[in-house]
């Protein structure tokens, strides 16, 4: 028996997402999926589709930046099953989502939450972001074993997933001594990567701006990525500078990313203290050229003008023009920096808020960017950068991480003088097909699982 249309429709579409994650050509417009606004009814011979949860009549942003679509999504055993228009077994649960977007779970690959991940990890501060996935142990402060940590990890709300930090395998090779690394150190330090790779981590992250991590040669740091080139992970770099020599710090991480063959992810990219504001365009300008030179670069960039430093004052570091520079480059992801105190409290109001900021005000009230396109930057942007060839894009076969919101109510709540307050306007979270978030409100269930970075071999 042949496929039915809607077997027809969802297939093509994952076929072409999992090109572009394998390519890496999800900066640009997909040209291979066509989807139309209203997905046709289901011819009358297609047989009912099993369902645990159906997301009925929403406006779907599938997470390529296409225009959303009228359509249903299907949820059985931890995937979906069948995106447009189908016939539901009957006993499935529906939930009405007309006037909703529905989009793929968002996924942070910039957190410091990986401690309290381990104490607590219900994460619902997170769910009602629409974060679906995190990945923690960034700028060079990871956790002394990944096996270990997988290990005691018990059960999260959201996915988890960790780098090897440099700061933590210098600290176990070359311990607590103010120097560099000798040529013996540091072959020992490859092996520790190698040894965190080996356990699922996704990458090297760095924090050249701390100590001891300043002590750091160009040279050190591209012999530790070639351990991270042998696994096919990337490099995740704080750049050593982000003030005053923010362009040679920017010349730096290119460079390593192309002496040692390593894809790189510039962190939270800024151009931080008043001297130094209007150096975004030339930052973005050296970015776009190490692509063109065949550079793998892509960035990741958050909502706020105030940075972790600025706390404690009115300062405000970065320039509105900076950040909407970056919010809205094409190779410039959404990442939230975050960090989570034990108790799961908050000292930057992004822990709390950053996605909703940026759908609320950058999206719905100043139209920076399409609603799609910065869907995009929450979803299979971070999925292609991870190598996560099931997430990210809503398709038949792909987890079901699935957030719906409301894209007229949506808007952070947490602000610098009361940074822990959850976000408003998100109203479902499914996560790994189960539902972490209803009618707004948690509902308690940890159904993440750890993120593992897939070798290459």
């Amino acid at each position: 028996m042949g496929l039915s249309r809607r077997r027809f429709l969802t297939g093509v579409a994952s076929a072409a997402v999992l090109g572009y994650l394998g390519q890496g050509r999800l900066f640009g417009g997909a040209k291979e999926v066509t989807v139309s606004r209203t997905m046709p009814d289901p011819p009358e011979e297609s047989a009912p589709v099993p369902c645990d949860y159906v997301l009925a009549g929403g406006d779907i942003a599938n997470g390529l930046g296409q225009p959303r679509f009228k359509g249903d999504v299907g949820v059985k055993d931890g995937r979906i099953v069948a995106v447009g228009r189908f016939t539901p077994e009957a006993g499935a649960r529906v939930l009405d989502v007309s006037g909703l977007v529905v989009a793929p779970g968002f996924i942070d690959l910039h957190t410091h939450t990986e401690q309290y991940m381990l104490k607590d990890g219900r994460a619902g501060m997170v769910l009602l972001q629409g974060v679906t996935s995190q990945i923690g142990a960034n700028c060079g402060t990871s956790v002394p074993s990944i096996q270990g940590y997988f290990d005691s990890l018990g059960q999260t709300g959201v996915n988890i997933g960790l780098f090897v930090g440099y700061k933590t395998v210098h600290k176990a090779v070359v311990g607590d001594a103010p120097r560099k690394a000798t040529p013996q150190e540091v072959f020992a330090m490859q092996e520790e990567v190698a040894k965190g790779m080996q356990a699922g981590a996704f990458g090297l992250s760095v924090g050249l701006s701390y100590w001891p991590q300043i002590l750091a040669t160009t040279e050190e740091m591209v012999e530790l990525c070639q351990a991270v080139r042998d696994y096919g992970g990337f490099y995740s770099t704080h750049i050593r500078d982000e003030q005053d020599d923010v362009l040679p710090s920017v010349e730096e991480a290119i460079e390593i990313g192309l002496r040692a063959g390593v894809p790189v992810e510039y962190s939270h990219v800024k151009t931080a203290q008043r001297q130094n504001w209007g150096k975004m365009a030339r930052v973005l300008e050296m970015v776009e050229g190490a692509g063109r030179s065949g550079l793998d670069i892509t960035g990741d960039t958050y909502g706020y003008t105030f940075s972790s430093l600025d706390l404690g004052s009115s300062r405000e570091s970065m320039s509105e023009e900076d950040v909407r520079m970056a919010l809205s480059h094409p190779l410039i992801m959404i990442g939230s920096d975050s960090g989570l105190n034990l108790d799961g409290s908050a000292n930057h109001p992004r822990a709390y808020g950053n996605y909703p900021r940026i759908l609320g005000r950058y999206v719905r009230e100043e139209s920076l960017l399409t609603l799609e396109e910065t869907v995009r930057k929450m979803t299979a942007m971070p999925a292609r950068r991870l190598g996560l060839e099931d997430r990210g894009f809503l398709a038949e076969g792909f987890k079901a991480d699935i957030t719906v919101f409301d894209p007229q109510a949506i808007q952070d709540r947490a602000t610098r003088g009361n940074p822990s307050q959850v976000a408003a306007g998100v109203n479902y979270v499914l996560v790994n097909g189960q539902l972490a978030v209803e009618a707004g409100r948690p509902t308690g269930a940890r159904a993440g699982e750890p993120l593992k970075h897939r070798q290459v071999t």
